[in-house]
C-alpha cells in the first residue's frame, strides 16, 4: 500500500476520535441506566414499611395526581397530635404516647395536691402536633421527691402556710419526731361545726388562702401545703414542704373542739419542750404572741392564750419557726356559726396577717 497523504492520515484520525467519543458516549448511558435500576431498586426497598397494608403502599395504575399524594400522606406518616394528659396516671399515660410513636420524659415533684402518681403538667400542650420519636415531657405527682434544696430562694420574706387537716384521713401511723419510737397517726380528717356541719379541713382553707392573699400584697411569697382538699400529706411532709421553703415561718391554721360545748375563743400553739425544736422555740414563741394579739384585736375573740407543745409532728419535724392558730371552737354553736360568716372569716384573716407582718418586720 502506496504512502497516504497528510490529509488523508488527518481525515483517518478526526474519523478514529469520533468513533471513540461514540462508544464512550454509550458506555457512559449504560452505566447511568445500570445505576438508575439499582438506585431505584434501593430507594423502593428502603421506602417499603415493614409491615405495611398492601392497599397502602399500592397505587392504581390511572390513579390521578390528587389520589397519588393523598395514598402517600396516610395517617402512618402524618405527625401526631399530643392528647390531654393532665390528671391521668402517668404510668397510663406512658403507655399511650408511646403507642402512637412519641418519646416520654418523666419528672417527679412533690405530691401536693394531686394523688401520686397523677400527672400534673406535659409539654408540649395539648393538641400540639409532633413527628414519630419526638419527647413529651410529664410532671407527675410523686412522693418520693422533694423539693431541690438548690432553687433559689427568694429576696424576700417566705412563709409556708398549712391548711389543717384534709378531706381523707390518714391514720398510718408516722414518728412523733426524726427518730422517735413513738407515732401518731399521719393526719385525720379534722372536725366538724356542731350547727353549720361545715368541715374543718374547708375551713381551715379558706381562711388560709385569705391570709396568703393579704401577705402577698406586702411582697411575702407564700408556700401552700396544699390548695384542695384531696390530697394525702402527713403532718411530718407538711412541715418538710416549709423546711424545704426555706420559710421564715411555718404558719399552721386549724379550728378546734371540745366536749364542752360552751368553750370559745383563739389559742396559739408553738413548738417546745423537746430537743428537736430547741433551735426555733423562741423565734416560734415570738411569732405565736404577735399572731394571738393581733387576730384577738382584730376579732375580739376570747383568749385561750399561748400554749407550747411537745407531742405535734408538724412541729416536731420542722427546722423553721412554727407557730399553729386554732382559730375558734366547731364544737361551740354560736361560734360555729361566726366560723361560717365570710365576714368573720376576713377579721381572722386579717388579724393572723398582721401579727406575721410583724413578725417578719414587713411595714403594712
Amino acid at each position: 500500500m502506496g504512502k497516504r497523504s497528510r490529509a488523508e492520515r488527518l481525515v483517518k484520525v478526526r474519523g478514529r476520535r469520533k468513533r471513540i467519543a461514540l462508544v464512550a458516549g454509550a458506555a457512559a448511558v449504560v452505566v447511568l441506566a445500570i445505576g438508575g435500576v439499582l438506585v431505584g431498586s434501593a430507594l423502593r426497598t428502603s421506602a417499603e414499611p415493614v409491615s405495611a397494608e398492601p392497599e397502602t403502599i399500592m397505587l392504581a395504575a390511572d390513579a390521578s395526581p390528587t389520589a397519588t399524594r393523598s395514598a402517600l400522606t396516610s395517617e402512618s406518616v402524618l405527625p401526631v397530635e399530643v392528647p390531654p394528659l393532665t390528671g391521668m396516671p402517668v404510668d397510663e399515660a406512658t403507655v399511650l404516647l408511646e403507642a402512637v410513636g412519641l418519646a416520654v420524659t418523666r419528672v417527679g415533684t412533690p405530691a401536693g395536691e394531686l394523688t401520686p402518681g397523677l400527672v400534673i403538667d406535659q409539654s408540649p400542650e395539648p393538641g400540639e402536633r409532633l413527628t414519630a420519636g419526638s419527647v413529651v415531657t410529664l410532671t407527675f405527682a410523686d412522693p418520693e421527691a422533694v423539693v431541690s434544696t438548690a432553687t433559689p430562694r427568694p429576696a424576700g420574706p417566705v412563709v409556708c402556710i398549712d391548711p389543717g387537716h384534709q378531706a381523707t384521713a390518714d391514720t398510718d401511723p408516722e414518728p412523733v419526731g426524726p427518730g422517735a419510737a413513738e407515732t401518731k397517726a399521719k393526719v385525720s380528717g379534722g372536725g366538724t361545726g356542731v350547727t353549720t356541719g361545715v368541715r374543718e379541713h374547708e375551713l381551715n382553707l379558706v381562711i388560709s388562702l385569705k391570709v396568703k392573699e393579704r401577705l402577698e400584697r406586702y411582697g411575702v411569697t407564700v408556700v401552700m401545703t396544699r390548695t384542695t382538699a384531696n390530697v394525702d400529706i402527713s403532718n411530718s411532709q407538711r412541715a418538710q414542704v416549709a423546711n424545704n421553703a426555706r420559710a421564715d415561718l411555718f404558719l399552721r391554721i386549724h379550728a378546734d373542739s371540745s366536749t364542752n360545748a360552751s368553750v370559745s375563743g383563739v389559742s396559739t400553739l408553738y413548738p417546745g419542750g423537746n430537743d428537736w425544736v430547741a433551735p426555733i422555740r423562741l423565734r416560734s414563741l415570738r411569732a405565736a404572741g404577735l399572731i394571738q394579739r393581733e387576730v384577738l384585736a382584730s376579732t375580739g375573740a376570747t383568749d385561750r392564750s399561748l400554749a407550747e407543745r411537745a407531742d405535734i409532728a408538724g412541729f416536731n419535724w420542722a427546722t423553721v419557726p412554727s407557730v399553729l392558730v386554732e382559730t375558734g371552737f366547731l364544737s361551740n354553736p354560736a361560734e360555729d356559726k361566726k366560723l361560717a360568716e365570710e365576714a368573720y372569716q376576713d377579721k381572722i384573716a386579717d388579724g393572723i396577717a398582721r401579727g406575721v407582718l410583724r413578725y417578719l418586720g414587713v411595714t403594712e
